[in-house]
């Protein structure tokens, strides 16, 4: 099973290129994005513990797509922090997503420099032990961690290895398809090398990447690899600048012969040598 989507939803340079400008009224992002893709990652949770009743709320949305899935990025104080304390309102407040069927994952996203020591392996440990019971992928963007003991290290904690695409330096993981699990992960943020590695550039621009049809092909093969070792593959298409996120995993959803509606117009219109 491999299912495709975005990381969030909610941006506002989306707004012509993929959400219709202006919006009507009772115009629901959530749900447009739900008839394109059969899951989305809810990359709000990572700047905060959501609340319960918004949880709900996006489940309710997207109640009746019965093979719609939800991952969630973890709390930044817990991969780029030691905030433990908020770990237990945090899985509380997901509980309706879990309750409902619709929880595909956790995504614990780790910073560039998060190496293999002994006190990062500290650290994994502690949290896959508090993570016992849900679904759990890991992004780690050193290879330090690439080693056999370091992948067996990670696969006996029950964490499972995302596979990556960022720009690429001496030290990052290099695109291929990673698992140590039953769950397979894809995230795909772009190569736009200027912006990546420019202190001063506007964050939104490090996202400034349209992944051309080669490079779509490539990782279509490694999402096979992928899914073919796995039970659920989610593939996750980061690379939001002004749509071009919604444009790439609409085409790699056709490399990999899955059933894709049409764009929206507004996307092909702002887009129109990528359909």
């Amino acid at each position: 099973m491999i299912r495709l989507g975005t990381a969030g939803f909610s941006y506002k340079d989306w707004e012509g290129p993929v959400y219709p400008k202006p919006k009507p009224r009772d115009f629901d992002a959530l749900a447009f994005m739900s008839r394109l893709f059969s899951c989305i990652e809810m990359n709000v949770t990572f700047y905060r513990v959501p609340s319960a009743a918004n949880v709900a709320s996006w489940v309710e949305t997207v109640h009746e797509r019965d093979d719609f899935r939800f991952t969630f990025k973890l709390y930044r104080g817990l991969t780029h922090g030691e905030e433990f304390e908020t770990l237990a309102p945090f899985l509380d407040a997901l509980r309706p997503c879990r309750d409902a069927g619709k929880l595909g994952a956790l995504l614990a996203q780790f910073p560039f420099f998060f190496r293999n020591t002994l006190a990062n392996r500290a650290h994994l440990s502690r949290l896959a032990g508090a993570l016992e019971g849900w679904p759990v992928a890991l992004e780690i963007r050193d290879r330090s961690w690439l080693t056999d003991p370091a992948l067996e290290f990670i696969g006996r904690l029950g964490l499972n290895l995302s596979a990556i695409d960022i720009c690429q330096t001496e030290t990052s993981v290099p695109p291929g398809p990673l698992t140590t699990g039953p769950i397979g992960y894809v995230r795909l943020h772009g190569r736009n090398r200027d912006a990546w590695f420019d202190k001063k550039a506007p964050v939104i621009e490090k996202y400034n990447y349209l992944y051309s049809t080669p490079e779509l092909e490539r990782w279509a093969g490694h999402v096979r690899a992928i899914a073919s070792r796995t039970e659920a593959t989610y593939v996750i298409t980061n690379n939001h600048f002004a749509g071009k996120a919604v444009v790439n995993a609409i085409q790699l959803g056709r490399l990999l012969n899955q059933e894709t509606p049409p764009p929206p117009p507004q996307l092909v219109a702002a887009y129109p040598d990528a359909f």
